[in-house]
């Protein structure tokens, strides 16, 4: 069973006053976070769940409301919807970089293409959700970015009260939200700050004198040496390479040791001692600053996987199904063979969802898609595109009786009942099929004549299959 967590509970502590900022504070005060949406149920629904975690709230209703709000006051976080009817998302992001607005902004919208999210996280958003999202996980997504504020926050703070001296440096270096480290032309951690213990799990002592190729996942040293091994200056030295890294986690007493893999981006350059003359100047290592981005990297993955699958069945949406059959279909004309493409409509669907309510239908969608995924073959992909509607694409066939075969079970095993709220609930399917090259050669053929197939049966009987332009087979 999987646990939910609530949201790590992190305290802040500024160092010259030693003030102590506990959730929802940013430098002794409620952390200041303007929520941007046109529907007022949602920007109700978001002021009553922040309204209790200290945070200091401001409402705008509409892009140019926002634009108002961002121009008179300054906020430390913005929850930005990208669909609004006057000025949507992306231009109040260029509104915001325009004018260096220092604020951190979470996207949220409903938009289930890949563009968008892309765009905004090219704008810098620090989190995409997308609609609709679990309550902890906007909640964590917000503490998370406000925790990472915080150090920014406290440097920009105490620049005015340090003077340029050994302890200002040492205090910026160690609260640093990124590593920074100095190796020797050996390649052993000369310096390491306090930040290795947060991201890497080590104490800096413990690195110091250790290789730097302990850190780094074995498929990624080869090109780890060149970053390490920084031996240039200036334009040219190495920026934003991507390594990962290994988490050192140990228990004090059983001395067990747990490696998960982190996505760091590395910019490194040599340290040479001070002369005049280049071709005298004495190398002596390497100095280089971190930056871990293993959960934006994730975050971007998680956006890319939403943008092909649909989130109720898991299963791949109408886009990635149209891509696999593209490329399927190159394949065949390549090898000379055929192909099936499935059009799947479930009957009595909608008098479920009418009884039962959406929510059971769509328990119901999710047990459809379970069961008809066990009679795939291999290489097959069957997809959700929209409502109780199902495609498959079956490559390879060696003839249409393998497309008969997996109709046949599909008919078969959506038979069986289904255990609903406690109550057993009978459907069965209209199956429509066409295949390559007989019923067409390109994409939006065979999806049309399996669509026409599955009305074929539908009218006529339900509760079977039947081929484009062939006699129907009727209930099976």
């Amino acid at each position: 069973m999987m646990k939910v967590l609530a949201p790590e509970v992190a305290v802040a502590i500024d160092a010259p006053s030693g003030r102590i900022d506990a959730p929802g504070m940013v430098q002794g005060r409620p952390a200041r976070l303007l929520l941007v949406d046109d529907e007022p149920r949602i920007l109700s629904s978001l002021c009553e769940l922040l309204q209790g975690l200290n945070y200091h709230l401001t409402t705008a209703a509409c892009g140019k409301d926002a634009i108002e709000q961002l121009s008179k006051r300054t906020f430390d976080l913005i929850l930005l919807d990208l669909r609004m009817p006057d000025i949507d998302g992306q231009k109040i992001m260029d509104f915001i970089i325009d004018h260096r607005i220092d604020a951190t902004v979470i996207v949220q919208s409903g938009d289930t293409g890949i563009n968008s999210a892309a765009e905004s996280l090219k704008r810098g958003a620090y989190a995409y959700l997308r609609k609709p999202y679990r309550m902890e996980e906007l909640l964590s997504t917000i503490a998370n970015a406000l925790q990472e504020r915080r150090p920014a926050a406290a440097n920009r703070e105490i620049f005015g009260g340090f003077e340029c001296s050994e302890r200002f440096y040492r205090y910026l270096v160690d609260s640093s939200p990124d590593l920074i480290y100095t190796l020797n032309p050996a390649g052993r951690f000369t310096f390491v700050n306090g930040r290795a213990q947060q991201l890497l799990g080590y104490q800096p002592e413990e690195l110091l004198g250790q290789h730097y190729s302990a850190l780094i996942h074995e498929e990624d040293v080869e090109r780890g040496y060149f970053v390490f091994n920084e031996r240039r200056v200036g334009e040219r030295a190495s920026r934003n390479v991507e390594l990962r890294l290994k988490y050192h986690g140990a228990d004090i007493q059983e001395r067990v040791f747990d490696h998960t893999l982190m996505n760091i981006a590395f910019s490194s350059i040599g340290m040479y001692s001070p002369s005049s003359d280049l071709q005298t100047r004495e190398y002596f290592g390497t100095s280089g600053i971190a930056r871990d981005f293993t959960e934006r990297k994730r975050a971007e993955e998680q956006i890319s996987y939403h943008a092909y699958h649909d989130i109720l069945t898991d299963l791949p949406n109408r886009m990635l199904f149209r891509d696999r059959l593209n490329l399927a279909l190159i394949q065949a004309a390549r090898n000379k063979t055929e192909l099936a493409v499935m059009f799947i409509d479930l009957d009595l669907f909608k008098q479920v969802n009418d009884s039962f309510g959406h929510v059971t239908g769509d328990e119901l969608l999710q047990k459809v898609a379970s069961r008809l995924k066990e009679k795939l073959r291999r290489g097959d992909t069957l997809a959700r595109v929209g409502g109780d509607e199902f495609t498959l694409l079956l490559p390879d066939l060696r003839g249409r009786d393998d497309a008969a075969l997996i109709a046949e079970k599909f008919v078969e095993c959506l038979q069986q009942p289904f255990l609903l709220s406690e109550h057993a609930v009978h459907i069965s399917a209209s199956i429509g099929i066409a295949v390559y090259p007989d019923d067409g050669d390109t994409l939006d053929d065979l999806i049309r004549h399996a669509d026409i197939a599955m009305y074929q049966v539908k009218v006529n009987s339900k509760n079977g299959y039947g081929f484009y332009n062939s006699p129907m087979l009727g209930p099976l």
